[in-house]
Formats: C-alpha cells, structure tokens, sequence
C-alpha cells in the first residue's frame, strides 16, 4: 500500500441528472479527504482516494460535517474526484 500522500487535488463534484455534465467542483483539503475515508471507503489499493468515488445521498450527513457543504442538490449526482496538482 503507497502510504505516500500524492501530489493531487482533490473534489467533490456534483453532476447533473439530465445531462451529466459537471455543474459544481468544491475542493477537498488533505484534512477532509482523510476523514472522508471514514465515511466512503476507498479500494485497498487506492488508500489517498484517487480513483472517483460516487457520494450517495443517504451518507450526505456525514460529509456535510466534513465539508461544511450544505445541504446537496437533489438534480446533481456527486463524486469524489482528483488531479494533479499544479
């Protein structure tokens, strides 16, 4: 397991149901994504949560704690998301 922390950053990003095209980005500090793993469980070879991961509605609690996002948008889908950094 790379234990490694990545040069990436990191996002939520909320897509839409009609068109699935991406309509928000909020960045994810080192910080959060750490506790995010605690609530949306990453692959075993994807400890720093790299690969896109979908964010249901029903743990929405928990990552509004995390992130201090508000309230989700019932059109948009969300998924954790990375790239390189600049």
């Amino acid at each position: 397991m790379v234990t490694e922390e990545p040069h990436v950053v990191w996002t939520l990003d909320g897509y839409s149901k009609q068109d699935e095209f991406l309509r928000t980005r909020r960045t994810i500090s080192r910080d959060q994504i750490i506790r995010l793993r605690e609530v949306i469980t990453p692959d075993a070879d994807d400890p720093w949560m790299i690969y896109g991961y979908n964010v249901p509605l029903d743990i929405w609690p928990a990552v509004e704690k995390i992130l201090q996002c508000g309230p989700p948008d019932p059109h948009l889908d969300y998924q954790t998301s990375a790239h390189a950094a600049d």
